[in-house]
């Protein structure tokens, strides 16, 4: 499973389906398509691979396509964490397929619909480093409604799927997961989740139990629900996008590396005394792999790291390949309200902290980069880079539906 890299064992049971989920919107001959996986993470690579096999299937240009990942803590592991176990590969390939199989089966089930959009307040979160810290009060909704009904409901939320802890050896798509089945239940059509800027965001109930997913995901669900009453009808039809490969600095390291695996060590030593602590040996040797790997490691200065637009009517989704602070939604929302952050988007790098988080330290920054597939978390530099890089795409799209017929 991924999420924990101190769980016991590996998945018992299966508490939820998980589902791959894909929206396919046209105007006119442009199209483009936002992709919703009830798992974890996936790589750069695997989103490649995805596009690939929706190019083959259905006429949608690879920049339009757009993969988030909910980041449930209680799916399977599609993406290399150290201490986590090894992916299966035989289930990614299904995961693929599957992903491709949605946005076919999508295309051809198109109708004219109509757009509507709210931003409900929703409050199942906090911020999980500081009880000042900032914290995203609300959710994005957009509706699509035909003739004989609704068709889809797409909801953004910023907050860790951690409801379960690691103790869960069930699989299950944790509150996102039953916000989906519950607005799908009650609204009818499909129901896509979105994760937003949740990097430092937790629910209120973590380390539950799924009678609190159930509680969580219907608090979500309700405010989503509720608010298609008093939603705003979209009247523009246009549909553009972006996508654009920027390179993030990595911090130093090299004065960490020989402390960090002297406490692996040690720590490996304490979980071994123990004997029955699973759970602690996984999390110590997953900090040895680090430690030998950054011993060893090439020496990168940089991290390649995505940002796609996709502008659906006066909506933008903006895509970011990692877990960005809530800080980062909260000032994009500023500078443009029609904005919907979708974090974990086409690839994950790890966590993406705002540079003035970087002196306070904690999991988030000092610990997190070293489950991830690199040895080295990117730099305070990088949150420049990417407010530029994003204000540029949003920039860019704004002018294109401007200049549109």
């Amino acid at each position: 499973m991924g999420g924990y890299w101190g769980r016991s064992g590996c998945a018992t049971e299966i508490g939820d389906s998980l589902y791959a989920r894909a929206v396919v919107f046209q105007a006119g001959a442009r199209r483009c398509a936002l992709v919703s996986l009830d798992l974890i993470s996936v790589s750069a690579e695997t989103v490649a691979h995805i596009r690939g096999q929706i190019a083959a299937r259905v006429d949608i240009s690879p920049d339009a396509v757009m993969i988030c990942a909910s980041h449930t803590h209680s799916g399977p592991l599609t993406l290399v964490y150290r201490g986590m176990g090894v992916v299966d590969e035989g289930y990614l390939a299904d995961v693929i397929s599957a992903a491709a199989e949605s946005v076919e089966n999508a295309f051809a089930m198109r109708k004219e619909v109509r757009l509507y959009y709210a931003r409900p307040r929703a409050e199942i979160g906090q911020n999980r480093r500081s009880s000042r810290g900032p914290v995203i009060r609300h959710a994005h909704a957009l509706w699509c409604e035909g003739e004989g009904g609704r068709v889809a409901t797409l909801f953004q939320y910023a907050c860790h799927p951690v409801v379960l802890g690691a103790e869960n050896l069930k699989i299950s798509g944790d509150f996102a997961g039953e916000a989906a089945r519950l607005i799908e239940r009650d609204a009818g059509g499909t129901a896509h989740f979105f994760n937003g800027a949740c990097g430092d965001i937790n629910p209120f109930q973590t380390n539950a139990d799924e009678s609190a997913v159930r509680t969580v995901g219907g608090e979500l669900a309700s405010a989503v629900l509720a608010a298609r009453s008093g939603a705003q009808e979209l009247s523009n039809e246009q549909i553009n996008w972006h996508l654009r490969t920027v390179e993030l600095p990595l911090r130093r390291l090299e004065s960490l590396r020989k402390q960090s695996l002297i406490l692996a060590l040690k720590l490996i030593g304490r979980a071994m005394l123990k004997r029955r602590d699973r759970g602690a040996l996984n999390a110590a040797r997953a900090r040895l792999d680090w430690a030998l790997d950054a011993r060893s490691a090439q020496a990168n200065d940089s991290q390649a790291f995505s940002i796609q637009g996709i502008a659906v009517g006066p909506l933008v989704f903006m895509g970011f390949e990692g877990e960005l602070f809530a800080r980062y939604q909260r000032d994009m929302e500023a500078i443009d309200p029609e904005v919907v952050v979708c974090g974990l988007a086409n690839g994950c790098i790890g966590y993406v902290p705002t540079a003035d988080e970087y002196e306070r330290g904690g999991y988030e920054i000092d610990e997190a980069y070293k489950v991830y597939p690199g040895t080295r978390g990117v730099g305070p530099e990088s949150e420049d880079i990417i407010r530029a890089a994003a204000e540029d795409i949003l920039s860019c799209l704004r002018d294109k539906s401007a200049n549109s017929p």
